[in-house]
């Protein structure tokens, strides 16, 4: 493979316009709520001018192990300005932690991962924390607080050392938990929720951060078929919104063919293939990865590749 996925870089020198590639031009959650592509991000801090700088997160021959065992092995990639990037790959591939490395929670034994060309492990934690934002893999909560309480936890990296949250901080969280269709639930302990409902308060919390750069590490996980679908929708409604970018690691690879402008697919922990989904998601390199022989075509009703696996690939 090359040390920069082609496919990823092409991409990325589109001119993005912002806009929301479905019927209504805005996510939704269940009953009112909405994402506004137009909202919040980079221009909330600094209203952006005609000149701003787009956002790009460089992967650089990265390499990553736990002892002994090498989990990643020269992975490069990068995502720009407008861009829903997904990782995608079997398990045990790398992918969470490669997503752990892009936010500086492990650092690369080798190669360095940058964030506007800033290695972020020269970066603190608070300046990480206001440019990258991760919604995690599905958790319980560890105790009972209120939602707007546990949503507002994601402006630490904005918050006086001294002194409750400002009225700032209260709005944002506001606008947050309309957003993710929260707001009917704003009071209620996060123990007593669905797990759908408990999804949609970590992305919440995440977009109180006020980052450039959302991180989500299989958002999809236990979730109904609905749930799926509109976090997918605001994923790559996030990644439209100006100054913004998002990476998904999933494993449904038909939700990631129709949501992710790009792929780049993992294995042994090395990149296999990357770029548009078409490039990726062939015959040939799902047998690789995955070790099963799949149809793959696209879908009539969505447009999107769609993979459907049928046996065991020949040793």
């Amino acid at each position: 493979m090359n040390g920069t996925p082609d496919g990823i870089e092409r991409a990325g020198a589109e001119n993005i316009d912002g806009s929301v590639p479905s019927s209504t031009g805005q996510a939704t959650f269940g009953r009112g709520a909405r994402l506004q592509p137009q909202q919040g991000c980079r221009e909330v801090r600094s209203p952006m001018s005609s000149a701003h700088l787009r956002v790009r997160l460089d992967v650089e021959d990265v390499g990553f192990a736990y002892g002994s065992s090498r989990i990643l092995d020269g992975v490069s990639a990068s995502l720009t300005e407008g861009r829903l990037l997904g990782l995608v790959g079997p398990n045990g591939a790398g992918k969470s932690t490669l997503l752990r490395c892009l936010h500086g929670a492990l650092r690369p034994r080798r190669g360095r991962v940058l964030l506007d060309g800033a290695d972020v492990a020269t970066l603190s934690p608070r300046e990480l924390a206001r440019r990258i934002a991760v919604v995690p893999q599905a958790s319980s909560p560890a105790f009972a607080v209120r939602v707007d309480h546990f949503v507002g936890m994601g402006r630490f990296a904005h918050e006086r050392f001294f002194g409750g949250p400002t009225p700032h901080d209260l709005q944002i969280v506001d606008r947050a938990l309309d957003d993710l269709g929260l707001s009917s639930l704003r009071h209620r302990p996060v123990d007593e929720l669905s797990g759908g409902e408990f999804r949609r308060v970590l992305i919440a919390q995440a977009l109180t951060q006020e980052a450039t750069v959302v991180l989500f590490d299989e958002p999809i996980q236990q979730l109904d078929l609905l749930h799926q679908l509109e976090v997918m929708e605001f994923a790559r409604a996030f990644s439209r919104r100006p100054g913004c970018a998002g990476i998904v690691v999933l494993h449904d690879l038909g939700l990631a063919a129709r949501f992710c402008d790009e792929l780049v697919l993992l294995h042994g922990g090395r990149v296999l293939a990357s770029g548009v989904p078409e490039d990726v998601l062939t015959r040939e390199h799902i047998a690789h990865a995955y070790g099963v022989e799949a149809v793959v075509e696209r879908s009539a009703a969505t447009g999107a590749i769609e993979v459907v696996p049928l046996r065991a690939a020949p040793a």
